[in-house]
């Protein structure tokens, strides 16, 4: 299912149709559309980060971030900036991911510690957003506990655009719990999964089912080489 079927099914069944009940506000300036179920939320900051809008965790959850990063959207659309995310804001932002349309700029510099794991840019053009969600999903399920790492970078091989280098992090205030490290995830088609991850020797020969090896013109094209013996 594309992203945009995605954004269609799931907003489709958690928004309310009503224009001023359903919505809840941080701030007098910051509002956003509720009962979005997680699956929503998650399909909507999938959304925003597709078209340059939020640099946050996919983690489905509405906060500061999330309603920041709509209204973003809102702004460089042209649209009302009212943090609402009703039918014109859904309609214009399902074009513009289905355009490859990068809507904002701010987001490239901004950096988030909220939710599940944050995400500091630079993440290198190409970089999809589906990479992105398989790399976020791999550290949950395997990484050090929510909250304490980061995706720091995130970057697209020239020789192989199926593959990405990407590299993990200690999320502020956490230096001392968490050891970096880096991998790679691989796409297929739309569908992208993590093929690797440590601090060293990755993608390196003799590989494994878990880790298989990579391509060594990807390595190099990364600046990546394997040990000698």
């Amino acid at each position: 299912m594309t992203l945009v079927a995605l954004m269609a099914l799931t907003f489709a069944a958690g928004c309310s149709s009503s224009s001023t009940r359903g919505t809840t506000s941080s701030s007098s300036t910051s509002t956003t559309r509720a009962g979005l179920s997680p699956t929503a939320v998650t399909a909507l900051q999938t959304a925003l980060s597709a078209v340059g809008c939020y640099a946050g965790s996919i983690d489905g959850t509405i906060g500061p971030a999330t309603t920041k990063a709509l209204r973003a959207f809102q702004a460089a659309d042209g649209l009302s900036v009212d943090g609402v995310y009703g039918s014109s804001t859904r309609s214009k932002l399902a074009e513009a991911v289905s355009a490859g349309t990068k809507v904002c700029s701010s987001a490239s510099t901004s950096t988030t510690t909220t939710g599940a794991s944050t995400t500091t840019r630079p993440i290198g053009p190409g970089v999809s957003t589906a990479a992105i969600a398989a790399i976020n999903a791999y550290e949950l399920h395997n990484g050090p506990p929510t909250g304490t790492w980061q995706v720091t970078s995130a970057e697209q091989s020239t020789v192989d655009p199926m593959y990405i280098l990407f590299r993990i992090g200690p999320a502020p205030g956490h230096e001392n719990q968490v050891q970096g490290g880096y991998g790679f995830a691989q796409g297929s088609g739309a569908a992208w999964s993590v093929i690797g991850f440590g601090s060293a020797g990755v993608g390196c020969p003799p590989g494994s089912t878990q880790a298989p090896v990579v391509p060594s013109a990807v390595l190099t094209g990364f600046g990546l080489s394997c040990p000698s013996n």
